[in-house]
């Protein structure tokens, strides 16, 4: 059974690099570049696990206060509250940015992450991480 993951990043060129290694590893990749998109997604499509960078479009459906540099939190809660319709609040999520912001970190660490990955990151550290974390549903299935 195929990981799907949904990851929400508007530079796809720095996740893409990863979706055919982690392919052959047994994940489905698919992108959402910004938090309208994201949304939608999680809405219609059954994801086992979530990877975002921190900053992002945020989109009309999360917030208008939401600014970009901490759409990632924000999207982050509203699963976490169960705010998202056919997302389960509990997801496995991965952070993967470039984001140096100790607050929001702090904040999103809080709401709980499998990891929390800055950029620049060795390829094969990203890789792994990822294969380490067994979502939920994949492990009830086995």
């Amino acid at each position: 059974m195929k990981i799907r993951t949904l990851f929400v990043e508007d530079e796809h060129w720095g996740v893409t690099p990863y979706f055919k290694e982690l392919e052959r590893n047994g994940f489905q990749c698919e992108l959402a570049r910004d938090g309208d998109e994201a949304i939608k997604k999680l809405e219609s499509e059954d994801f086992d696990l979530v990877s975002m960078d921190v900053m992002f479009p945020p989109g009309k459906l999360l917030d208008a206060e939401t600014m970009p540099v901490s759409a990632g939190l924000r999207l982050l809660q509203q699963i976490r509250l169960g705010k998202i319709n056919n997302c389960d609040p509990n997801i496995n999520v991965i952070i993967l940015t470039a984001v140096i912001n100790r607050e929001i970190e702090t904040e999103i660490k809080k709401l709980g992450v499998d990891a929390y990955l800055k950029k620049p990151i060795d390829f094969n550290e990203v890789i792994d991480t990822f294969c380490r974390i067994k979502p939920q549903k994949i492990k009830e299935q086995e």
